[in-house]
């Protein structure tokens, strides 16, 4: 039972037959016998199961409790503090209501205008709570008394006159576990309750089925554990009834400090918990995620700051908190309802787990970021090591001396916002490299013996300066004996003012990667937005009739994504499909074709988020792990410059501020490398910088800026 502290009993004698009730009697007349004569006060109780809280009431019932008549404290013998908040005017029925504190705290708090009804079978515990009707109301202000006890029992609340559908609130402390007719009572209580109503009540749980000897052993039943209901047999239960769903808003762990009565129990484990159960229409066998989320107003007037759903989920004013959708209909058609912004269901994203729903809802706030920290505590719940541990060979995580590739983000500005990108570039990006650093670049690749100019963006064609860096990128490229590459979605090269693009990459030789995510307009347009593939087509097709994809030297290579939280199939395979499909479709052609596996980072990372399947990509990845991958991945051969100048071994690598560290100029520590480093000569072998998105790298047939690491085909 998670969080029970195991202690031993206190070494009390067992009890002597003067507290022990009549075996005799029936069960009912049993616990009538226990709390009416045997127990003087709650101190003569042998376990905490009815008094077990170890939260304080909520203030909104301190604040009641100096008013309640020191006699009626002084017999309370409830577990929890079953009361919510809310109440004003509403009619509210405790049962088991004993010597009636909670009837008064009750009272007080739905005011003159409502009304508490108090259920007991015991009269001696009914005639301390009777006497003192007129004074409690007299004690909280009131012209009339709003309290009626009644003495019967709570499985036949008709034979008290309790009419259907007439009850706001069914509350009740510790008691319905000393009933033999459970399933009767909670039928009857569903029964009372209008639509929307509620039932909040405390009571003992057990972890197992008790066998039939304990059940019905007279102290075991008295202290409210022979009657503790088996949690499964509860869920159970109350699905027959008609709450497909409730929600537990407190569990505590309950202690025997009784040597017989521990002796007798054994290994089953108890808790206190207290239980909301709303009255509500439409909800589902289980907790599912619809991505709905709730924002509480803050108008409770018990609670300005925040409200308690369950023990999981505390809803801060002005917050949107993430909720199931039995959870979202309980709420709306409650008397909570008006005091929520609940949002409508969305798309059906598999079973509810809070955390990661919450996770997703931060997300997309802006106030949980996919970093280093987050990306390794999901390998930690997925129970799988650090990159550098799984791979285990520190020489295969080296990056030798010299590089042959430098690649150089100069913006973040696209005019796309493609649900993949992990670099989660924009329209309204402003992020670009400045003049300065360009010139910086181009000296370096020089400096430090590059062969391969990789420009990358973003759409790297918004920068103003994009057609000068490209041809002086070619000319060094040339002189090295190697190639510039621009990495482009096409789309911005249909429009007039880029169009003369096309025209200088045919003039400077330039190898083109464009990304087209499917080969038809429906699986690229629900990545990348309307008419997308139509304006890449119509690139292609531009760019085939200047000589590029025609196997003459000019080259256009296409990159694939995949769509959702999976791994592409072979590249050599899906190149083929590529081929002839846009041959058919579309009368273009292509060099090459790469596929890349998706980094759970940026907005990819927030659709896994929302779907909540987060940690079970990171598993996909993880468990494909392909070790001649790592051999082979493009942090060993490349270095990447981001807008700003520092150098990192990858893109992922920048986006998560792990760049590239070069010891400090004064000897002592690290620093940030540079694109200035670069002028003095090539970097010397250094060890990348891991983190978990590695794993996409070595995943499967591997992934890097020019497609799988290992093919299917020679």
């Amino acid at each position: 039972m998670a969080g029970t502290t195991l202690s031993h009993g206190a070494l009390v004698p067992s009890q002597d037959i003067s507290q022990i009730p009549d075996g005799e009697l029936s069960i009912r007349e049993q616990v009538r016998q226990y709390y009416g004569s045997i127990l003087a006060d709650s101190d003569d109780l042998k376990t905490n199961a009815t008094c077990c809280a170890t939260d304080a009431p909520p203030r909104y019932v301190l604040d009641v409790m100096p008013l309640i008549d020191d006699e009626i404290m002084s017999k309370f013998y409830g577990c929890g503090s079953p009361i919510p908040p809310a109440l004003e005017g509403c009619t509210v029925l405790d049962l088991g209501c004993g010597v009636g504190r909670d009837v008064y705290v009750l009272s007080k708090l739905v005011g003159s205008a409502g009304r508490v009804i108090g259920v007991d079978m015991t009269p001696s515990q009914l005639a301390v709570a009777q006497a003192h009707e007129e004074d409690q109301a007299r004690r909280f202000g009131f012209d009339e008394n709003n309290v009626e006890f009644k003495c019967g029992y709570i499985e036949d609340l008709a034979d008290l006159g309790i009419e259907d559908e007439s009850i706001d609130l069914v509350v009740s402390n510790c008691v319905i576990n000393l009933t033999p007719f459970k399933e009767q009572v909670f039928r009857e209580i569903y029964r009372v309750l209008k639509p929307g109503g509620e039932l909040y009540f405390s009571d003992v749980f057990c972890d197992r089925r008790m066998p039939e000897a304990l059940r019905r052993d007279p102290v075991l039943l008295g202290e409210c554990l022979g009657g503790a209901i088996y949690l499964e047999d509860f869920r159970r239960m109350m699905a027959r009834i008609g709450w497909a769903s409730f929600l537990y808003t407190a569990i505590d762990d309950i202690h025997v400090s009784d040597l017989a009565l521990e002796t007798k129990l054994g290994f089953t484990g108890f808790t206190s918990r207290t239980v909301r159960a709303i009255k509500a229409q439409g909800l589902e066998d289980g907790e599912e995620n619809w991505g709905q989320t709730a924002r509480y107003l803050g108008t409770i007037p018990e609670m300005p700051r925040y409200f308690d759903l369950s023990e999981e989920i505390r809803l801060i004013k002005g917050r949107p908190v993430a909720l199931s959708g039995n959870m979202a209909e309980m709420l709306a058609q409650s008397r909570y309802g008006a005091h929520f912004d609940i949002s409508e269901r969305g798309a059906h994203r598999g079973a509810f787990e809070f955390c990661r729903a919450q996770d997703a809802v931060e997300a997309r706030r802006g106030k949980r970021a996919v970093d280093v920290t987050y990306l390794e505590e999901a390998l930690g719940r997925i129970g799988q090591p650090s990159f550098e541990e799984r791979v285990n060979a520190p020489a295969a995580l080296c990056a030798p001396a010299g590089s042959e590739t430098l690649q150089v983000n100069i913006t973040y500005a696209c005019n796309l916002a493609c649900r993949h990108c992990y670099l989660e570039c924009a329209p309204k990006s402003e992020a670009a490299m400045d003049r300065a650093t360009m010139e910086a670049c181009l000296k370096a690749f020089t400096a430090a013996g590059f062969t391969t100019f990789d420009i990358t963006g973003g759409s790297p064609e918004l920068h103003p300066d994009f057609p000068w860096f490209l041809r002086e990128a070619a000319r060094r490229a040339r002189e090295a004996g190697g190639a510039v590459i621009v990495r482009t979605n096409l789309t911005l090269l249909e429009k007039l003012e880029y169009a003369s693009l096309m025209d200088l990459f045919a003039e400077e030789g330039v190898t083109l990667v464009a990304s087209l995510p499917y080969f038809d307009a429906e699986g690229t347009d629900a990545q990348r937005g309307n008419r997308v593939y139509e304006r890449a087509v119509s690139a292609i097709r531009a760019l085939n009739e200047r000589g590029y994809g025609k196997g003459e030297g000019l080259v256009l290579d296409l990159a694939y994504n995949v769509a959702g939280p999976f791994l592409p199939p072979p590249q050599d395979m899906l190149e083929d499909l590529y081929r002839d499909e846009l041959e058919r479709r579309e009368g273009v052609a292509f060099d090459h074709l790469y596929a890349f596996n998706n980094y759970p980072l940026g907005r990819f990372a927030h659709d896994l988020l929302n779907a909540g399947l987060f940690d079970e990509y990171l598993r996909l990845l993880a468990e494909n792990f392909n070790a001649l991958a790592v051999q082979r991945m493009m942090c060993r051969g490349q270095v990447n410059v981001d807008v700003d100048g520092r150098l990192y071994d990858c893109e992922v690598n920048h986006v998560l501020g792990l760049p590239i560290q070069l010891p400090a100029k004064d000897g002592a520590g690290k620093r940030d490398a540079t694109v200035a480093d670069l002028a003095a000569g090539a970097l010397p072998e250094r060890t990348v910088r891991t983190n978990p998105v590695c794993y996409s790298c070595a995943a499967g047939f591997g992934s890097s800026c020019g497609g799988s690491l290992v093919k299917e085909r020679s």
